[in-house]
């Protein structure tokens, strides 16, 4: 049982599935090092922070929209050992016309489309059950599409609707995002909407024809804003997304503990939770502890709005006598040396744990004379994964290495490609242990060909569906790998151990990850 409850239903998959492989694991899987917080566990127990500025700390009421379920928000303990799993090759998508390596990738809620941009300024849509691609962008990008970083937060594309044909993609230098429909195929998707200095934006998971709340939200650093935009259900609407104005957050009036800069935003896969994580901006004075994780709840639109054909009354003056939705529903400033100067490229968030991949600087600022500071040299040889259970406001800290990484959209799994080490590794995300690595699958019976993994030089990128069943796998030369992800079951009467592997992780000596001891070190005894 994991912290949000069961999973989603099985994405259905073409053809056979290659038989799953016996991966010999621990009775008590190996586990990574934690980090311990040294701020309380208490709600809003922040230096600085006032316990009255925070909206009251109530259960989270789901938003149903149409053909929607309940929600289950409920946040058991998380498990003590994590659950191995075993990933098997299940198909390859090609697409032979213009092969440039693939960027980024990204699933439609159902599994049923999968949208993927490519170094040579295309977008192509693929539909899954077919295995063909149902349509091509060229988008105007001023910028070459990489994988997330320090110095690209660039967020690609989402497939906003499936039922409703409608993509959202970057376009020009990254600030502008323009949302097109696609329900012609081909060539012939159409550009239906522009929205402007997009610094920052997140789609919620759900379908946005399916959601009565906001599913798409817009960061705007000018006014310290996160815009929120509904899609209307009008047929003869001018455009398909609408300011909700009214329900705006204004950062500056959310009383918290310090404003957040260019926040990485995502939504929570199955609840009406939105999630800002932000760290100190490069050139910045440092300050103790500038990791900030915030939670808002979504306030529903009404059905009057959803089916106007211009709901004018939501485009007017953000200004009321209420500022209860600028204030969040939680608020967490996590006290971890090890993110002092690191910024969130990865966020997820499932029911009500948000999980992110913080990737710190490689240097550090010195304090001169006249409150000037010096640039100094540092290695950054670890990206960190912090998990916050938002109803309990408690978080918990672990290190990868400093290599391309990806959180599953129901937060249960990452995954880390360390292509000159030669392995691939899936780990729990709650508990940081290890529960699938290549190449040890090759050395198990049965072993067949495993794709892409078996030339990791050759991988661009990696994300799981957002039931977290499939991983998809892209290449230099614009193909996908699909791998079934499924939990390992174990078989009556048999001992499973993992050979040892400790070496294998080469963490620097300078840095804060600790390898496995007996007696966890405090934070205090390692940064001495």
């Amino acid at each position: 049982m994991y912290p949000f409850g069961p999973g989603s239903p099985e994405l259905s998959q073409s053809g056979s599935l290659t038989p799953a492989l016996s991966y010999q694991r621990p009775a008590t899987p190996r586990s990574i090092n934690t980090f311990s917080d040294q701020r309380p566990s208490t709600p809003r127990s922040i230096a600085g922070f006032s316990a009255t500025s925070a909206a009251p700390a109530k259960s989270l009421q789901p938003h149903l929209g149409d053909n929607s379920s309940f929600l289950n928000l409920s946040s058991p303990n998380p498990p003590k050992h994590a659950t191995m799993v075993d990933i098997t090759p299940t198909g390859h998508l090609a697409d032979k016309g213009k092969n440039q390596d693939v960027a980024h990738i990204d699933m439609s809620p159902t599994g049923n489309l999968m949208a993927t941009r490519h170094a040579n300024k295309y977008l192509k849509i693929w539909s899954i059950p077919g295995g063909a691609i149902h349509t091509t962008l060229k988008i105007t990008t001023y910028t070459q599409p990489q994988p997330r970083s320090r110095e690209y937060f660039v967020r690609s594309h989402a497939i906003l609707s499936e039922n409703a044909s409608l993509i959202g993609v970057s376009t020009h230098f990254g600030l502008t995002l323009e949302i097109y429909n696609f329900s012609k195929g081909g060539s012939g998707a159409k550009k239906v909407q522009v929205i402007d200095d997009a610094h920052r934006w997140a789609a919620s998971q759900l379908d946005a024809y399916h959601t009565n709340y906001a599913p798409l939200v817009v960061y705007r650093p000018k006014g310290d804003r996160i815009d929120r935009f509904f899609l209307t259900r009008h047929p003869g609407a001018k455009k398909p997304f609408w300011e909700d104005a009214t329900n705006g957050i204004d950062l500056t009036k959310a009383d918290l503990p310090f404003l957040p800069k260019f926040p990485e935003l995502a939504y929570s896969a199955n609840s009406p939770l939105l999630v800002a994580a932000a760290g100190p901006r490069p050139g910045e004075p440092p300050r103790p502890y500038p990791t900030i994780l915030i939670a808002w709840q979504m306030p529903p639109i009404s059905d009057a709005k959803l089916q106007a054909l211009s709901p004018v009354e939501s485009i007017r003056s953000a200004d009321s006598d209420s500022e209860s939705h600028h204030r969040p529903y939680r608020v967490c400033v996590p006290e971890y040396s090890a993110l002092q100067t690191a910024l969130p490229s990865c966020l997820a968030a499932r029911g009500s744990l948000a999980v992110s991949i913080w990737i710190p600087a490689n240097h550090t600022e010195t304090q001169l004379p006249g409150n000037k500071y010096k640039r100094k040299p540092m290695p950054a040889p670890e990206r960190f994964v912090l998990s916050w259970d938002v109803q309990k406001n408690t978080t918990n800290l672990f290190a990868i290495p400093n290599v391309q990484a990806c959180v599953s959209p129901d937060c249960r799994r990452v995954a880390y490609c360390d292509a000159n080490a030669g392995r691939f590794i899936v780990l729990d995300a709650f508990t940081g242990d290890e529960i699938w690595r290549w190449p040890d699958a090759a050395r198990n019976p049965g072993f067949g060909s495993y794709g892409l993994l078996e030339s990791l030089h050759k991988v661009t990128v990696f994300e799981f569906t957002a039931d977290g069943q499939t991983l998809m796998v892209g290449d230099v030369n614009g193909g996908i790998d699909m791998y079934s992800v499924r939990e390992a079951a174990k078989e009556p009467g048999v001992v499973y151990e993992l050979q040892d592997t400790t070496a294998d992780h080469r963490f620097s000596s300078a840095s804060l990850f600790v390898p496995l001891v007996l007696d966890r070190p405090k934070i205090s005894e390692l940064e001495s």
